[in-house]
């Protein structure tokens, strides 16, 4: 960053009032980082944000419409495309654990209700514009028990997999492409295709994810336990920042 540019958090919400309100509540946070915040509406997002700003966190905040709202995938697709690779934390007054696992699987860094105490939240988003992820773990805890309750595959044969089949599906579990499958089992790329789709068909399978998830599903049983160990908090997966400088100084502010 240039003595020219300024590290800047970027509020999106289209409701002036509540803007103006969560810009205020994150103001001495983003001083204390020396960064500005940026409160815009979407529209005004699409149009760009001003020179001379470096985005290091956008905050995109939906009050009480779901995320399953027909609007919201243009909305996230939007700030994806005029602000990429800036993590973007989604601030909602929804708390089901749906929610969070929709905000995840849009590509969001993090979720967080506005049920949330304003220290957690500041934290919170310290960690994500530091490079970090943050859900509920409420979410956690209902993946978990959607996978408990998927059905068990284990694959000794039974499903009517070949040999060769088999094979194929021990490297779909690794996530080697067609390419590494021919080339690890010396078969042509096009007997690798063919293979994948009589696996997921045999398998009851959508795509060759879900195939290799259902084949990964004996190993799992064998070395998880049977217990979910307590989680205190929520869920959070650490990154490597984008900026070392930026990573300091939001670690430090943020106590972590």
């Amino acid at each position: 960053m240039t003595s020219e540019t300024r590290d800047c958090i970027v509020l999106v919400d289209d409701l002036e009032l509540r803007r103006s309100s969560i810009a205020a509540l994150l103001q001495p946070w983003c001083a204390s980082i020396d960064a500005s915040i940026v409160a815009i509406s979407t529209e005004n997002m699409r149009a760009g944000l001003p020179g001379g700003l470096n985005p290091i966190l956008v905050i995109l905040s939906i009050g009480g419409t779901s995320l399953r709202a027909i609007s919201m995938p243009d909305v996230t697709a939007s700030i994806h495309q005029a602000l990429p690779h800036v993590p973007c934390l989604v601030l909602s007054d929804h708390t089901e654990p749906e929610e969070a696992v929709l905000a995840a699987r849009m590509g969001e860094q993090a979720f967080l209700p506005t049920t949330a105490d304003p220290r957690v939240a500041v934290r919170a988003m310290a960690l994500v514009a530091s490079g970090g992820t943050y859900f509920p773990r409420e979410a956690l805890l209902q993946v978990w028990e959607h996978h408990q309750r998927a059905p068990r595959y284990t694959p000794t044969g039974d499903d009517g997999l070949t040999r060769r089949q088999l094979q194929v599906l021990q490297q779909l579990r690794l996530g080697s492409p067609n390419k590494t499958i021919a080339r690890e089992l010396s078969m042509q790329e096009t007997t690798v295709k063919q293979h994948v789709r009589e696996i997921m068909r045999k398998l009851g399978a959508r795509n060759r994810t879900e195939a290799a998830l259902r084949g990964r599903q004996k190993e799992f049983d064998d070395t998880s336990s049977p217990a979910v160990a307590p989680v205190s908090a929520a869920v959070v997966s650490i990154k490597a920042a984008s900026s070392p400088r930026t990573r300091k100084r939001v670690r430090a502010e943020g106590g972590l």
